[in-house]
Order: C-alpha cells, then sequence, then structure tokens
C-alpha cells in the first residue's frame, strides 16, 4: 500500500460550517454524559450486577450514543471541511436532523431498556437507524470529492471509522429487533452483543479518535507528527484485524485459536498507537501538563489498561472483567479523549469566528486560553479522574459506585459549563456588531 502523507497542521476554512452546526452536539454530549451517571448515582450497586442489567444497558447507550457518538458526528460535521476541504452536501439541516434523531433516539433506547418497552426499542430503532443513515449517507457522498494534500491519512482513518460504524448500526439493528419484536427473532444475542461492542468502541469510536488524533495531537498540543508507520497503512490494518475476529469469533477448535491470535494483534495495534501518543505527549515543546495533555494521557493510559485486563481475564473476576473493561474504555479512553478534543476545538472555533467578527465590531476577540480559564478545566479533570478511578474500583467494590458516580457526574456538568463559557463569549461578543 502506499504510504499517505504525514497530516499537515493547514486548515482550510473557506467552507467552514456556522458555529450552530457543531455546537449543538458538543453541548449535547457532556448533558447525556451527566444523566448516564446521574442515573449510574441513583441505582448504585444494582447497575454492577452483571453488564446484561437492563439498567447497565440503558447507561451505557447513554454515554456511547449520546455522549461519545453525539461529539464523533459533531466533529465530523466540523472537520472535513475544515482538515480535507471535503464539504458536506446540506451540512446545515442535515446536521441538524440528525442531531433531533440521534438525542430523542438515545433518550428513548435508555427508556426502552429501563422499562423493557417493546414499542420504545420500535421507535428508538426508527429514530436512531433514521439519523445515523442519513448522516453516514452524507459523509459517503462527501467522500467522494478531493480531499487537501496532507489529509489522506485523517480521511483514511474515517472512512474505515464510517464503515464500522454501518456495521455498528446492523448489529444494533439486530439485537434491538429482538427486544422490539419478542419471539420473532432468534439470535445468538452473546455472541452479536460482543460483536456490537468491539465494532462499536473499537471501530467507529477507536479508528475515529485515532483519526482525530492524527490532526489535533500535533496542531494543539503542539507535538511531533505521528510516524509514518502509524499514519500509513496502519488503520486498515486494525480495521481488517476487526473483520478477521468477528468472521473467526465462532470457530471451535484451530479456528479458536485463530480467533485469539486476531485480538492479541488487535490489542497490540491499538497499545501501539496509546503508547506512542503518550510518547509524544511526554516530548510535547510545552513541558507543563495543561488540562487537555491530560485528558489525553488519561484516554491513553485507559486504553492500555482496558487492553490489558481484556487480555487478561484470569486477574479479573468473571463478573468484574467486562465492567472494567466499560469502564475503561467508554468513561477513561472515550470520555477523557473527547474532554481533551473540546478544550481546544471549541475555544479556537470560538476564537476563529469572533476574530471573523472584529472587522464590523472592531471589537479585539480575547486569546484562545482566556476563553475557558485554565484554573476552572484543571478542577474539572480531577473530578472526572477521581470519578474515573472510583468507578473502576466500583467494578471490584460495588460500594464504591455511587461517590465514582456523582463525581462523575459533578465532572460532566463542569465540562458543559466551561464549554458554555466558550459559548457564552461568541453570544456577547457578536451583537456588538450591529
Amino acid at each position: 500500500m502506499k504510504p499517505l502523507d504525514a497530516p499537515q497542521r493547514v486548515l482550510s476554512f473557506g467552507g467552514n460550517p456556522p458555529l450552530s452546526l457543531p455546537l449543538r452536539y458538543f453541548l449535547s454530549a457532556p448533558l447525556f454524559a451527566a444523566l448516564a451517571a446521574a442515573l449510574l448515582a441513583w441505582q448504585g450497586e444494582a447497575a454492577l450486577l452483571t453488564r446484561w442489567s437492563p439498567l447497565t444497558l440503558a447507561i451505557t447507550h447513554l454515554m456511547v450514543l449520546g455522549c461519545l457518538s453525539m461529539t464523533m458526528i459533531g466533529a465530523l460535521l466540523q472537520m472535513l471541511p475544515v482538515v480535507a476541504g471535503i464539504e458536506v452536501p446540506r451540512a446545515h439541516p442535515v446536521g441538524a436532523v440528525v442531531h433531533v434523531c440521534l438525542c430523542a433516539g438515545t433518550l428513548a433506547l435508555a427508556a426502552a431498556f429501563w422499562q423493557g418497552s417493546p414499542p420504545l426499542f420500535r421507535i428508538a430503532m426508527a429514530l436512531l437507524l433514521a439519523g445515523l443513515m442519513l448522516f453516514v449517507g452524507a459523509c459517503t457522498v462527501a467522500m467522494w470529492q478531493y480531499h487537501l494534500p496532507g489529509s489522506g491519512a485523517v480521511v483514511a482513518g474515517i472512512r474505515l471509522a464510517l464503515a464500522s460504524l454501518v456495521l455498528t448500526m446492523i448489529l444494533g439493528g439486530m439485537l434491538a429487533s429482538a427486544f422490539a419484536w419478542p419471539g420473532m427473532v432468534r439470535l445468538a444475542a452473546q455472541r452479536l452483543t460482543d460483536l456490537h461492542a468491539m465494532w462499536g468502541m473499537l471501530g467507529w469510536v477507536g479508528l475515529l479518535v485515532i483519526a482525530i488524533a492524527f490532526q489535533v495531537v500535533p496542531m494543539f498540543m503542539l507535538t511531533e507528527p505521528y510516524p509514518k508507520f502509524l499514519t500509513g497503512a496502519y488503520a486498515t490494518w486494525m480495521f481488517v484485524l476487526l473483520v478477521a475476529a468477528s468472521l473467526s469469533s465462532a470457530w471451535t477448535g484451530p479456528g479458536a485459536t485463530l480467533h485469539m491470535a486476531c485480538l492479541v494483534l488487535l490489542a497490540v495495534g491499538y497499545a501501539l498507537f496509546g503508547a506512542v501518543t503518550l510518547y509524544l505527549l511526554a516530548r510535547r515543546k510545552r513541558p507543563r501538563a495543561d488540562p487537555t495533555t491530560l485528558h489525553w494521557r488519561t484516554a491513553m493510559a485507559s486504553l492500555l489498561a482496558a487492553l490489558v485486563v481484556w487480555l487478561w481475564p484470569a486477574a479479573t473476576p468473571s463478573n468484574a472483567m467486562p465492567l472494567a473493561v466499560g469502564v475503561l474504555l467508554i468513561a477513561g479512553f472515550g470520555l477523557s479523549a473527547i474532554c481533551g478534543m473540546l478544550y481546544k476545538i471549541i475555544p479556537f472555533l470560538t476564537w476563529y469566528h469572533l476574530q471573523e467578527a472584529r472587522g464590523v465590531s472592531g471589537r479585539k476577540p480575547p486569546n484562545i486560553n482566556q476563553i475557558i480559564p485554565e484554573r476552572h478545566a484543571q478542577w474539572q479533570y480531577g473530578a472526572h479522574l477521581a470519578g474515573l478511578l472510583l468507578l473502576l474500583g466500583a467494578c471490584y467494590q460495588p460500594a464504591l459506585v455511587r461517590p465514582g458516580a456523582v463525581l462523575l457526574c459533578t465532572a460532566c456538568i463542569g465540562l458543559w459549563l466551561n464549554l458554555g463559557r466558550a459559548v457564552s463569549q461568541h453570544i456577547i461578543f457578536v451583537p456588538a456588531q450591529s
């Protein structure tokens, strides 16, 4: 395969979407995460009895759909035109419809798990599949366009992440249909659930975080670019291993050995990305760790820890292992990476739009670092880390679940308030143009 160019730090703002498009996603995500954490704090130890508990599934989907996927979709609608010069067709109306479907569908799905209601599962399926299919369709059309030089690694990773999202949707739709029409559909539920989780977290979320990191980490955290062995065919090989692991998941005998080999190679591949990112962050041009850097370090450390727990189940009680992997991947890896991205992306976008308005108003916008004061982001990170550690401990000592959930809920509300402060700068500044 031909190596792809390393991502460039030069951005193209010719097709920059209006600020309201990504902000609706970015401001919704922390609220869904806070809702999930509040539900966990309310229910306490009952949510950690088993990964198959309806309550656990409701909380998981509030986090993965309402927070992680919400942020990822908003980031793609913002990044494709700016990083790759790719214009998503009718981005504003598409973004508005997808946002409504994702919000309403996620709430309906969580309620369906909570209540065990087949009609709610049908409503959730209709909303989520319609919204996500519209988003994937718009992005697929956009991907046929020429992309800017230097964006090849990012675009390749995004394409594979979108393909992973489609597979996640298919598997999720199959599982939801068994709840929506009880007794009519017979499925190998455990195997499909494992594949659904693998494609959702390692494919859709994992490959997209990797693609975004190729651009965001060097640009915003002032590190060296990622090495060519990662920005080349790396994402493609990770996708191929996911396919191989899926196809071999039901094999027995020698086939089971091949399946385990695929899982080990997947773990090694993602561990390589995590280790390289930690190395780049350790050698960044600004040695002092700001909250963004701390969030990214936490994300990578959580990814490495999750891979260890996943491949070394003998060291963990059977019930605690999948819960610990879920906490590390969702709250540790996914949510931490999102916090790190948002603390850079939103102040930058706010500053850029204020800079554009300066010609009309004559007012100088605040410095990027002043849009969200660092001390506010520092305490939010502290609450996030404490909540994450307590929830990880709660997988082994369930009594820790309520204080951990309360801290994580506090951190999510703090993130929303900090992002809201950035948005208020734009609201206050722009009216002065008149």
